[in-house]
Formats: C-alpha cells, sequence, structure tokens
C-alpha cells in the first residue's frame, strides 16, 4: 500500500485535490473530491438555479428528470455480479426514497463495455443506458483520480433527460463491496453501492451539493473511499430533492418516517433483494425491509 499511497498524494497534490488521509482499525481510508465526476458548468449554464444556495431548486440540475419510467438500463459486458448487485442496490435506495419503481433492467449491453467507446462522450450516441468499465481512462480526458463519471443529454428542454451512462475508472480503482475487497499496490478499492448511489442522484437529475447546506447528502462533492468503508444513506435533503423531481407514492411520502425507517431496517436486504433483481431482467423484486 505504501507505493499505492505514495502514487495519489503525489497526483492529488499535483491537481490541488482535497485528499484526506485516516487511520482506522489498521486500514488507511481515503476522502477524496468527486466534484469533477459531473458536468457542473453544463448543468449551471442550463439551469442556474441549480447552483443557487437560496434556491429551492439548488442541486436539482433537470428539474422534471426522465419523462418515461421507469429507465431502461444495460451493464458493460466484463462488470461482475457483485459490481452489479451494489449497482442495483444502489438503484433500489432510489426507488425506495419515492416509492416507486424507476429503473428497468433489461440485460448487458452485448460485446460492449467502455472501452468500446473511442471518448468519454461517445458513449451517448446509442440509444443504451449504460454503465461501463473504463480500463484505460485516458481516453475520458478525465483527471486519474475521478471515481466515476454521469453524462447525459437532455430533452429539447433542458429539464428533461433522455439518455445518460455512468462511466467507471477501472483503471485506477477497484469497484465492489468495500466490507469485502482489499485494495492492490495498483487499485484502490472503491465501494460500489455508495458511488453508485451519487452517480444514479446524477442520473436522476440531482447536482452537488455543498456541504455547508446538507453536510450528509449523498451528493456532496467529497467521498470516503477504501477498505471497510461506506456512504450508503440518504438525507432528509436527498429524499426531498428526490421528491421534488418524481414525486413521492405510499409511506415515502412522510420524510419524517423515511428517516426511522433507514435508520432501522435491515439494509441487508436491499442487496438480496438486487440479487434477484439480477437474475430476473426485466421483472423488478419488490424491497421488504421489515
Amino acid at each position: 500500500m505504501a507505493n499505492l499511497l505514495e502514487k495519489y498524494i503525489g497526483g492529488f497534490t499535483a491537481i490541488a485535490l482535497t485528499f484526506g488521509s485516516f487511520i482506522a482499525c489498521g486500514t488507511q481510508m481515503y476522502k477524496v473530491s468527486v466534484a469533477d465526476d459531473f458536468d457542473n458548468q453544463r448543468a449551471t449554464a442550463a439551469h442556474p438555479p441549480s447552483a443557487d444556495k437560496t434556491s429551492t431548486l439548488y442541486g436539482i440540475h433537470a428539474p422534471h428528470g426522465w419523462q418515461d419510467l421507469p429507465v431502461p438500463f444495460r451493464f458493460s459486458t466484463e462488470m461482475n455480479e457483485g459490481q452489479k448487485i451494489h449497482l442495483m442496490a444502489a438503484m433500489k435506495k432510489w426507488e425506495w426514497a419515492i416509492g416507486r419503481r424507476i429503473f428497468d433492467f433489461t440485460g448487458e449491453h452485448a460485446g460492449t463495455n467502455g472501452d468500446s467507446f473511442q471518448d468519454l462522450y461517445s458513449s451517448l450516441q446509442d440509444d443504451i443506458n449504460g454503465y461501463y468499465l473504463d480500463d484505460h481512462w485516458g481516453k475520458t480526458k478525465k483527471s486519474d483520480h475521478v471515481l466515476a463519471t454521469t453524462i447525459w443529454n437532455n430533452g429539447v428542454d433542458y429539464s428533461i433527460i433522455k439518455k445518460s451512462d455512468i462511466r467507471f475508472n477501472n483503471e485506477y480503482y477497484l469497484f465492489g463491496d468495500s466490507l469485502e475487497l482489499r485494495s492492490t499496490p495498483a487499485r484502490v478499492v472503491v465501494d460500489m453501492q455508495s458511488l453508485a448511489l451519487h452517480e444514479l442522484g446524477h442520473l436522476l437529475g440531482l447536482a452537488h451539493i455543498d456541504e455547508s447546506v446538507d453536510s450528509l447528502s449523498i451528493m456532496n462533492p467529497e467521498l470516503l473511499i477504501g477498505e471497510g468503508l461506506t456512504t450508503r444513506m440518504l438525507s432528509r435533503g436527498d429524499l426531498e430533492r428526490i421528491q421534488m423531481i418524481y414525486g413521492c407514492e405510499g409511506k415515502s411520502c412522510d420524510i419524517e418516517a423515511m428517516i426511522k425507517e433507514q435508520e432501522s431496517v435491515d439494509w441487508d436486504k436491499l442487496t438480496l433483494t438486487a440479487k434477484r433483481w439480477m437474475q430476473t431482467p426485466g421483472e423488478s423484486p419488490t424491497l421488504e425491509l421489515h
């Protein structure tokens, strides 16, 4: 891990990246900026209130989100079972937040992975909403430290999303369950479910949220990475903002009760539901937490 730490500290310092180092139970963990995972400049230009901390639409880059739900998606061919399960678990968490189905799993994007695309934005040229691992991150023109990035196409109206992809930096990071994985000399462990919650927030229409506004938001532009470290909770603000876009149904409309449920239920059932979902494309098992 020494060579890995030296590499990342050197690289991150050179680009003035906020990079904190923590020690807990003998494990090294890092807090990294994810501000470059999302085109804030484009989002702000299209929808200025999204960056205005005094606006009720702060943190929302596409106020009307996806018009046709559920959103169909496919996986990169080389994504392993664990990565898929935790990515789908993050989807189920956002569905829990509004009380209805948002995503439709339609299988793998046959013969296609992140390296099938010549650059970052060329993956937007097809009609597949794909989640891809990129083994050669340089072609995206994003910095090496960027964990993943969400890209999207708006409709004629900037407030509507028509197509979106998520690209994961598989060259420098190891994605999966951080409670089980171990970093290697070349790749740092990143909890897939935690990162996916953040990236799917962008995909659904959410922008970054400054910690001074909501320090618990999954949309904060920093994420803790490393062995044994997760950030799998939604804040009250996250629930309120996603419901501003998609509304709510049933018990999800009681945000106070949702906050209490999030703190008390068995979230291991989230991954079990995701596993059943992965095995049945086209269907979406009901999430039963109690």
